[in-house]
């Protein structure tokens, strides 16, 4: 989960591998219904008598999928070296990844984290619908379904898996599936066709409650990766059971900085280096550090997930946990409904008669 930064080392070696990352959502404000793609299979991809196999197959591996739970969310493509090319190419861009090396990112400066504050704040805002005067809402209704995002991109990986081992120990507070050797979770690899340094490639780990990213490159192609997600998730649950959005191995270059070299920092809080056990930090909705993260380009993406899924107004994020396990980031957006307020008068009560434990 990465995006191009400003370094000149980093511009400098990626000059040189000739290539570009970005993450899941390139723009500050993008609408999050997908957009025609402009890209366009040719008749040398594949015969007209094998594309119509391919759609017959999906059909009624779809069908199966519907009947039978233990299928995985996703039938995998039939392979072709088109897709293996493919699915080589997306790896050795990840591996070459200039993102990933984390000691050129720069401290954010101040006036950085005071805009990222007033972007999580204003996103803030958008959820909760309580300022409708204000500037409208970029976001509307994710409209993306799983049968879009297949016939756009090649699934090269689904099967059921066990619980990442990054966010085992962020479960214990949740009514995710825990168990590390029950393979409990759908699990799926998604790329699109690019050349070597731009493959589109999303990997996800879907379970009721939870949306687990673990790769989002987008490279600047097909839809958002809100759209994708979400439509991974209404695929296996209903949208009001999601509670949870789950980052692993964060690398971004606005989240991880900001995370790791100011808010840790100006908490003596131990982080990639630590040799510590795990410690879950939690941030809570409606302070400046909270705001400052869900300001940041990970931040947004999941507030953008919270807006394209469902109406204004109902579902906010609450808290923001974050954790560093191998020495990378790792984090979990808890999502909540808005309580609506209760329209029955009540009676008044005496301040003195209330006790708490």
């Amino acid at each position: 989960m990465s995006q191009s930064t400003s370094s000149p080392a980093k511009r400098r070696l990626k000059k040189f591998l000739g290539m570009k990352t970005d993450g899941g959502n390139d723009p500050q404000d993008p609408p999050s219904t997908t957009k025609s793609s402009n890209l366009k299979r040719t008749a040398s991809t594949a015969s007209i008598d094998s594309v119509i196999a391919r759609k017959v197959a999906r059909q009624s591996e779809a069908q199966k999928s519907a009947s039978n739970p233990k299928t995985p969310i996703m039938p995998a493509s039939p392979r072709s070296a088109r897709m293996h090319a493919g699915h080589i190419s997306s790896n050795i861009s990840s591996i070459i990844n200039p993102d990933r090396i984390s000691i050129l990112y720069k401290t954010p400066p101040k006036e950085k984290v005071d805009r990222y504050q007033a972007t999580g704040a204003q996103f803030q805002q958008w959820m909760a619908n309580t300022d409708p005067a204000g500037p409208a809402c970029p976001v509307v209704q994710s409209t993306q379904t799983l049968a879009a995002v297949r016939a756009e991109f090649d699934v090269f990986t689904s099967e059921f898996a066990v619980p990442p081992a990054e966010i085992l120990g962020a479960l214990d507070a949740t009514d995710l599936p825990s168990n590390p050797r029950s393979k409990d979770y759908r699990y799926s690899k998604i790329h699109r066709n690019g050349n070597l340094a731009h493959v589109p490639t999303y990997e996800h780990y879907i379970v009721e409650g939870a949306i687990i990213a673990k790769a989002i490159f987008r490279r600047g192609q097909g839809p958002q990766w809100t759209d994708i997600a979400l439509a991974l998730y209404k695929h296996e649950a209903d949208i009001n059971t999601l509670r949870y959005v789950y980052y692993t191995t964060v690398e971004n270059k606005q989240t991880q900085p900001l995370v790791g070299k100011v808010l840790y920092p100006n908490h003596s809080f131990g982080g990639p280096g630590t040799k510590a056990g795990t410690t879950i930090r939690i941030w809570n909705s409606h302070t400046l550090r909270f705001q400052q993260i869900l300001g940041t380009q990970l931040g947004r993406a999941t507030a953008r997930l919270v807006l394209a899924a469902w109406p204004r107004g109902t579902h906010q994020i609450t808290r923001i946990n974050t954790w560093f396990w191998s020495g990378n980031l790792h984090m979990r957006f808890d999502i909540e409904p808005i309580a609506r307020p209760d329209p029955s008068p009540r009676p008044s009560l005496d301040i003195d008669a209330i006790t708490t434990a």
